[in-house]
């Protein structure tokens, strides 16, 4: 089984997750909405949002271009306008009267913008229109750094006085661990016996010049 290191896992997650929330942005904000226009109201016909619903509200994103498509359903007179809260128009289509016509109108979406309505039935025909900042999608990254040591604790061999110590260095980022080669340093330990279990060169020599001295200063009482 092939493992993903921790920097490589963190990226796959965060760009999953940037993909999925782009994908719920980009359905929850429709382009285009379909009316049906007669003297009851308007009828939403799509997205499924607004579908079935009489004088259905307009979600739309400040700065983003719309298409609203509405269709004569009942052969009366109707035109499709946007207007302010001061009831001033801001966009709309001329009078349509003959039934199955389609009217289209193209707009920007404006903070300003609160209503939509037909100017021959302004009461029944109305619906809400509400504009909503445009939301910013940041880009996870994730990133990974640092290096980690392990140090090993130093071991003595009691018969060679060696030590070696071992350092363990994990490379920035990625997970893999590489061991360096150990580094051993010896130390000249004198040996104060010999392999019979009898005195080493070390305590003989200090016996002998033990005895020198005591002979020399015998030679002086004489």
């Amino acid at each position: 089984m092939t493992r993903l290191s921790r920097r490589r896992l963190l990226l796959t997650v965060a760009t999953t997750a940037s993909a999925s929330a782009s994908l719920g942005l980009a359905t929850a904000q429709e382009t285009t909405f379909e009316l049906g226009a007669s003297v009851s109201g308007w009828q939403g016909q799509s997205p499924e949002s607004i579908a079935d619903e009489t004088n259905p509200t307009l979600h739309l994103t400040a700065g983003k271009e719309y298409v609203v498509s509405w269709t004569n359903l009942d052969g009366e007179k109707h035109t499709f306008a946007i207007a302010d809260g001061q009831g001033d128009v801001l966009k709309e289509t001329k009078v349509v009267e003959e039934r199955g016509a389609v009217q289209t109108v193209e707009f920007t979406a404006k903070a300003e913008m609160t209503t939509y309505f037909s100017q021959l039935s302004p009461d029944q025909m109305r619906g809400d229109v509400v504009v909503h900042r445009p939301t910013t999608t940041g880009t996870a990254n994730a990133t990974t750094g640092g290096t980690t040591n392990a140090t090993t604790s130093p071991t003595t061999s009691a018969t060679t006085g060696t030590k070696t110590t071992s350092t363990a260095t994990t490379s920035p980022g990625d997970g893999t661990a590489t061991t360096s080669r150990p580094t051993a340093t010896t130390t000249v330990v004198p040996d104060t016996d010999n392999d019979d279990g009898q005195p080493g060169f070390a305590v003989l020599g200090a016996l002998g010049s033990l005895g020198a001295f005591v002979y020399l200063l015998r030679r002086r009482g004489n």
